[in-house]
C-alpha cells in the first residue's frame, strides 16, 4: 500500500511538472505574439517588433503603399507616423502548416497624431506568421481602411 501511494505521489508530481514546463499551445502564443505587436506599436517600442517582424517582413500599409521590415521600423522610429493608440478588437487564427503557420485576421482601431491634426481610423488586417525556433515572427502584413458608406448622388440632368 505505501508502494502504492509513493507511486501515485511520483506521477502526479511529474504530471505537474511536465504541465509547468510544456511550452504555451501555439495558438495561445501567437495570441500572446499579436498583442505584444500591437502594444508595441503603439507605444514605437522598436526593439520588440524587430524582434517579432522576420527579416523578410512585408507590410502594405492602409494607402497602398508597400514596406519592408527596416522601412516599417525606421518609419516608426522617426515618428513619421505616430499612433496616440493602437487596438484589436476582432481577431481570428487560423493555424496552417501542422501549427508552424497562422493566417490572422483582424479589425483595428487606431488614433495617429498627423502632421496636421489627430484622426482615427478603423481598419482590417490580415497577418502571416511562421513559428520558429525564436518564436512566433510576423512575415507579412496588410491593412485596409474602414470608411464610413458614403451615398452617391446621381450628378446627371434628370428630364
Amino acid at each position: 500500500m505505501r508502494f502504492l501511494s509513493i507511486l501515485l505521489s511520483a506521477s502526479l508530481f511529474l504530471a505537474a511538472f511536465q504541465c509547468a514546463a510544456s511550452p504555451m499551445a501555439p495558438e495561445a502564443a501567437l495570441r500572446a505574439a499579436e498583442q505584444q505587436r500591437a502594444d508595441a506599436v503603439a507605444i514605437r517600442d522598436i526593439a520588440t517588433l524587430r524582434k517579432l517582424i522576420s527579416g523578410d517582413y512585408y507590410h502594405v500599409e492602409t494607402s497602398g503603399r508597400a514596406r519592408t521590415k527596416t522601412e516599417f521600423l525606421q518609419l516608426l522610429a522617426r515618428g513619421e507616423f505616430e499612433f496616440r493608440s493602437y487596438e484589436v478588437d476582432d481577431m481570428e487564427i487560423r493555424m496552417l502548416d501542422n501549427g508552424r503557420a497562422a493566417l490572422v485576421t483582424g479589425r483595428f482601431r487606431a488614433e495617429t497624431q498627423g502632421a496636421k491634426r489627430p484622426r482615427e481610423i478603423r481598419g482590417r488586417y490580415v497577418r502571416m506568421w511562421v513559428l520558429g525556433p525564436e518564436g512566433w515572427r510576423n512575415t507579412m502584413q496588410q491593412s485596409t481602411e474602414i470608411r464610413p458608406l458614403t451615398i452617391q448622388r446621381d450628378t446627371r440632368a434628370q428630364p
